[in-house]
């Protein structure tokens, strides 16, 4: 069984950490994280290192591949542009929770993290490091750009396109044929019944506030 790492000892993290264990494809030898302190345990597992010392521990513990466990798209991106950097030929990994429910014409690209009872329908396609938390729908024929997200509960209709790095927070539905610019925010609990362009944060159900953002600007959900 090869070895990997999780990048990220959070909430998020542990449960990566619950969807390697239950489908056992690999072996977690441990955490890395920038702010955890060496050796604080999480959900079984302790933090081995940072990013600083990312190339000694691949070489000390032979390791195959990494999972981004940040659920924040902007500092997802931003993580993997400074592993690719130190650790130029490390693999990035997917993870698909064995309840997750999938067409069977599903491509799973790297890194990609699909939490339980997600649902993804014919034709959709998700993109590198994309996030689908737990009992998210994504539609038919529908697209996710790279570093984009679902919060949990998210519900998305067919021929929907969400740009890179945007999220659709808890609850929130848009309905069919639908687009979503890039770096976007869509508010907890909204309903989104027309298009929404690039770096905006928009909320209402339905809709009836949209305002500018930066791709950096935090938010909830």
């Amino acid at each position: 069984m090869k070895n990997i790492i999780i990048y990220g000892a959070s909430g998020h993290g542990k449960m990566i950490a619950d969807i390697i264990l239950k489908n056992n494809d690999y072996k977690i030898i441990g955490f890395i994280d920038s702010f955890r302190p060496i050796n604080d345990a999480i959900y079984g597992f302790k933090v081995i290192g940072n990013l600083d010392t990312l190339p000694q521990l691949i070489e000390e513990h032979d390791i195959f591949g990494v999972i981004i466990g940040i659920g924040d798209n902007y500092t997802r991106q931003k993580i993997y542009n400074k592993i690719t950097k130190i650790a130029p030929s490390i693999k990035f990994l997917s993870a698909v929770h064995p309840s997750a429910i999938l067409a069977d014409d599903i491509k799973i690209p790297q890194g990609a993290v699909i939490m339980p009872n997600v649902v993804i329908n014919a034709n959709a396609k998700i993109g590198d490091f994309t996030l689908l938390n737990t009992k998210s729908s994504l539609g038919h024929d529908s697209i996710m750009s790279n570093f984009s997200s679902l919060a949990s509960g998210v519900i998305i209709s067919g021929n929907v396109e969400i740009g890179i790095c945007s999220a659709i927070c808890l609850s929130a539905s848009i309905i069919q044929n639908i687009s979503i610019g890039d770096h976007t925010i869509i508010g907890a609990g909204s309903l989104v019944l027309k298009s929404v362009g690039d770096y905006k944060q928009a909320f209402g159900s339905p809709i009836d506030t949209i305002k500018d953002r930066d791709a950096h600007s935090k938010y909830l959900g």
